[in-house]
């Protein structure tokens, strides 16, 4: 199913060249039925040597316009695909940066002097926060070096890596 959706502009001129095939076949067998008795099946699967000629003709046209439009809308996609991968690094960004705002108004609001344990989780919490992000910072970094050399492909896969590497975090982390 991936291949149908991935090469639909493809499939797209192939179609348009078959129902090309199709009408002048059609057509050919409407103007020349006095002409000749052939039907529209012998018509479609076995023409004449010059109407096969331009029958391919027009397939190969059409499918290189489905080609054609493959290639110009493949740069879409990529960029499609590269706004989506930061939309997601963004949102794997915010929970980290939400927790540490909340763990340090926790801390704030408390009413004792000294640091009992939940002060002492909690600001470990907060460090353990502040250095995911920071690594995430630097990783985020190189993303954005990528993207401005132009350099899609490699920055969509950084951009995965670091998807990875947040699994891989949590995973540690529980």
């Amino acid at each position: 199913m991936k291949f149908l959706k991935c090469y639909k502009e493809i499939w797209f001129g192939i179609g348009l060249g078959a129902f090309a095939w199709v009408v002048d076949a059609v057509m050919h067998v409407e103007l020349g039925a006095d002409v000749h008795a052939g039907g529209l099946w012998s018509e479609i699967f076995a023409p004449h040597p010059t109407a096969f000629i331009f029958r391919v003709f027009y397939f190969v046209v059409a499918v290189a316009f489905g080609v054609f439009l493959w290639r110009a809308n493949w740069r879409e996609r990529q960029l499609r695909a590269l706004e989506e991968a930061v939309v997601a690094f963004q949102r794997q960004l915010d929970a980290p940066a939400l927790r540490i705002v909340a763990t340090a108004r926790t801390l704030q609001n408390r009413n004792s002097v000294r640091l009992d344990e939940t002060a002492n989780r909690l600001a470990a919490e907060i460090g353990a926060d502040a250095a995911l992000l920071d690594e995430l910072a630097k990783k985020y970094l190189e993303f954005g070096r990528l993207v401005q050399e132009g350099e899609t492909a490699r920055a969509i896969e950084t951009l995965r890596n670091i998807e990875v590497w947040l699994v891989e975090r949590k995973t540690d982390t529980k």
